[in-house]
């Protein structure tokens, strides 16, 4: 895999969980994914939906966060570290700065509306709203899905909505609550989602989606915690590909609430557009 692919994977196919690949061997066993979960109609009214529901009402909020980060991508052929930075003004911006090989790789600037990146190593740029992100992976990412995903909130495909709950079916998991889609929301998205929530610190430790058509996916799975009183973050953030080999782990080694940040991030006249 040439540079500059591994490049754009950090960037994008990292963040809209769309890497191609060469197909895993299919699991054996009760870790094989499971594609749909037969639940006609969820009880809303159910002690666990209410509690499922109370969970993502719970949502702490802060100002700005930078983060501090060691990150590493797993190909079959090929590993490659690197490290980072990401800065995020609550509910408004996300900000991502790597650097590999002892250089800049690519910087990357989101906003409710719109994304941007940067990759320096072949001067080029891209430039869209999240409608493009579609040919990745083929539901509606929007911002809060983005922001929810690297600060482990509790998210639910495909808007991040409290009434998305509705298409999930609720279920004891040990000391934990496990969230599958049910078989209308798996019919109207063509995708299925499960998601797994601590008791005890409401945080999600995994949060996994499955396009039904061609069964690869990616599950995004969060590791240790860290309490910064403002708001508890994990040790690892941990993108895992279902049926195509690739894994990327974001190691969290720092974090600062509050703070005035800047978020700078400009195309220079030479760069090209990126097309896919």
């Amino acid at each position: 895999m040439k540079l500059r692919n591994i490049a754009f994977l950090f960037v994008l196919l990292l963040l809209f969980s769309a890497c191609k690949g060469k197909k895993k061997k299919q699991n054996n066993g009760d870790d094989k994914p499971k594609t749909e979960v037969i639940v006609s109609e969820v009880d809303k009214n159910s002690p666990l939906f209410r509690e499922a529901e109370n969970m993502y009402l719970k949502q702490d909020t802060f100002s700005t966060v930078e983060i501090k980060f060691d990150l590493k991508l797993q190909l079959p052929d090929k590993n490659v570290s690197g490290s980072g930075t990401l800065r995020i003004a609550n509910d408004s911006l996300i900000w991502l700065y790597i650097k590999a090989f002892g250089l800049e790789i690519a910087r990357a600037k989101l906003t409710k509306d719109s994304v941007f990146a940067v990759v320096k190593l072949k001067n080029q740029y891209f430039k869209s709203d999240y409608s493009a992100l579609k040919q990745f992976f083929p539901i509606n990412f929007d911002f809060s899905i983005l922001q929810s995903v690297f600060l482990n909130k509790f998210f639910i495909f495909p808007e991040n909505k409290v009434e998305n709950l509705s298409y999930f079916s609720p279920s004891e998991s040990g000391e934990n609550l496990r969230l599958n889609s049910v078989r209308s929301y798996n019919s109207k998205y063509g995708m299925s989602n499960e998601i797994i929530v601590t008791r005890e610190t409401l945080r999600v430790i995994k949060n996994s989606a499955i396009i039904l058509s061609s069964q690869k996916g990616v599950s995004i799975n969060y590791n240790g915690e860290n309490d910064f009183q403002v708001h508890k973050l994990p040790v690892e953030v941990q993108f895992e590909g279902i049926g195509t080999d690739f894994t990327v782990t974001f190691y969290y080694n720092k974090a600062v609430f509050g703070k005035t940040l800047q978020y700078p991030l400009t195309i220079p006249a030479n760069y090209t557009e990126m097309k896919f």
